[in-house]
């Protein structure tokens, strides 16, 4: 009966290395990498709106995705260089140290010319002082950015109904 656990073991080493090496690959599909620096800009703007709009202090750890994805890590340290502070929506179950989450998704994106981004966002703080069990949605809407002269602005805000 050893005999026949020892044969086995290369076998069970084998489906736990390819189990894990399968979770590792299917991080990284979940991961947001902008394509270009157009992508980080129109992302940096609808992030810098909604701290100004929301009040939000610089010492008020804000979370992100991107279309349902967690942002890379580059894309966190780029925004972070532009005085963002932010992290990966997947670091607030880990520590619970974000106040609020921008949920961010491209709806359309012409890098020559305009650019469409939905943003829900959501209030965390009941949460993570155990005082609630569901964030608060606090705003949702679509921004519309227009690339004029090679840098992009925001145009216009429409909240959702």
């Amino acid at each position: 009966m050893n005999q026949v656990h020892f044969s086995t073991r290369p076998i069970i080493l084998a489906f736990l290395m390819s189990a894990c090496f399968a979770r590792i690959l299917g991080a990284t599909e979940k991961t947001y990498s902008p394509k270009n620096g157009d992508e980080i800009e129109v992302l940096s703007l609808v992030l810098q709106s909604e701290v100004g709009t929301n009040k939000w202090t610089k010492r008020d750890l804000i979370c992100f995705s991107v279309g349902q994805m967690d942002p890379s890590p580059k894309l966190v340290r780029t925004l972070r260089q532009q005085n963002l502070n932010v992290c990966s929506s997947a670091e607030w179950p880990k520590k619970f140290n974000c106040g609020f989450e921008v949920q961010m998704q491209f709806v359309s994106l012409d890098t020559s010319l305009s650019a469409r981004v939905r943003a829900e966002v959501q209030d965390l703080r009941e949460i993570n002082a155990g005082e609630g069990h569901i964030a608060v949605r606090s705003r949702d809407g679509e921004y519309s950015l227009r690339k004029i002269d090679g840098k992009w602005a925001i145009s216009g805000y429409v909240p959702s109904t």
